[in-house]
């Protein structure tokens, strides 16, 4: 207990670093190798559970669901006090600057934090390299987002984006369980879109974490051309059992297992995946850093973390770059891929952590005595001063 009492002390004014996903928040203490705590980013007002970004055009809801989470991150989860906390949060390139002035709010005038800082998750991601240039995709839940850091500057101009990732994968799964899957429940056989079940989204989750892994290229191209009417034969993977509830079983057939995840590399009637992002960025950026951007890939983000993932990923971009969109295009034909020194959900949350311990956080910080005089919460891009 006493070890417990002098941690805590020792730990009294260590920032907090939080970084909110729009699934899932990951929540600790600065100079830690990893968040204290993963928590859905969800919490339970009247008795509703409900994800905090629901709805995020209400601000009045918005500001009451924001506040109890934070309350939530400070007092069940982090146990730290929040008065005169240093606070760092790792934010999306595209986080609403509504959304970003009532953070600050909440943050420094009700919870009375020191001061505050936004980090963009491209370029705490960068900090776990101790590099400063690379190509960052990162795979989330809602999207796929990429963005190049050159010399430790984000470049906001070549921010894309796509909603293929999590989600994507869920509603593909979804999809292809009433195509193929069977239900069995109290001993009975029928085909899953006759049983009447629907899935909710941990559920779907469950499911993609547990059951579900990314084919190698070859296999997928045998699946691509069985879609459009082609006899070459594939064995299809392994099926699985997975129980739902007491008397319900769902057998999820290997095509599911393997195939749900193809809406990541699939293109679009735009001719536009998760791994032509990368290509499209590299075009898109000047020459001179072309080479440098393709040698420092860092890919991060949960669903990243999918087996296969960044083998498939290599395995198109080296197909891609020799299909007549970018054959005479771009010369590149190699591409390196670091490995950060944390799990890639929580790659972004590090950069942070490290952030956090530098002399230098309090220069890039919004303070909170400044705040309180004139309400300025500065863009990570514009250069202005934050205090």
């Amino acid at each position: 207990m006493t070890s417990f009492i002098d941690s805590l002390a020792a730990n009294e004014k260590t920032a907090v670093i939080i970084d909110i996903g729009h699934a899932y928040t990951k929540c600790g203490s600065a100079g830690n190798s990893a968040p204290r705590h993963i928590i859905p980013t969800t919490v339970t007002i009247n008795g509703n559970t409900q994800r905090v970004f629901d709805d995020s055009s209400d601000l009045t809801s918005l500001r009451e669901r924001l506040t109890e989470f934070i309350r939530l991150i400070y007092y069940k989860y982090n146990i730290a006090n929040c008065r005169e906390r240093r606070v760092v949060i790792i934010e999306s390139v595209i986080s609403p600057t509504s959304f970003r002035h009532l953070l600050a709010e909440i943050l420094l005038k009700q919870f009375e934090a020191s001061s505050l800082a936004f980090v963009p998750s491209h370029l705490g991601a960068t900090y776990t390299l101790g590099r400063s240039t690379a190509l960052v995709l990162d795979v989330g839940y809602k999207e796929a987002q990429i963005m190049p850091v050159a010399e430790g500057v984000p470049l906001a101009v070549q921010f894309e984006s796509l909603p293929y990732a999590g989600q994507a994968i869920h509603k593909q799964i979804e999809l292809l369980l009433r195509q193929h899957a069977l239900v069995i429940q109290q001993g009975q056989k029928q085909p899953f879109n006759e049983a009447n079940i629907t899935l909710p989204e941990d559920v779907l989750e469950d499911i993609k974490v547990r059951c579900c892994f990314i084919s190698p290229f070859p296999r997928a191209q045998i699946y691509a051309k069985s879609k459009l009417g082609s006899d070459e034969p594939i064995k299809e993977a392994s099926s699985v059992d997975y129980t739902l509830g007491a008397e319900t079983i769902i057998h999820i057939p290997g095509i599911v297992r393997e195939f749900a995840c193809e809406v990541l590399f699939e293109q679009d009637i735009d001719g536009k995946s998760v791994a032509t992002l990368i290509l499209d960025s590299l075009l898109e950026s000047s020459l001179d850093l072309r080479r440098q951007f393709a040698d420092n890939i860092l890919v991060i983000g949960g669903t990243a973390m999918m087996p296969g993932f960044l083998h498939r990923l290599n395995a198109e971009l080296n197909h891609l770059v020799n299909i007549a969109t970018y054959v005479n295009k771009l010369a590149i034909k190699q591409f390196h891929f670091h490995s950060p020194p944390a799990n890639l959900n929580f790659t972004a949350w590090l950069g942070g952590s490290i952030l956090g311990s530098l002399d230098t956080l309090e220069s890039q910080s919004i303070i909170r005595e400044k705040y309180l005089e004139n309400g300025i919460v500065p863009d990570w891009f514009t250069g202005e001063q934050a205090a």
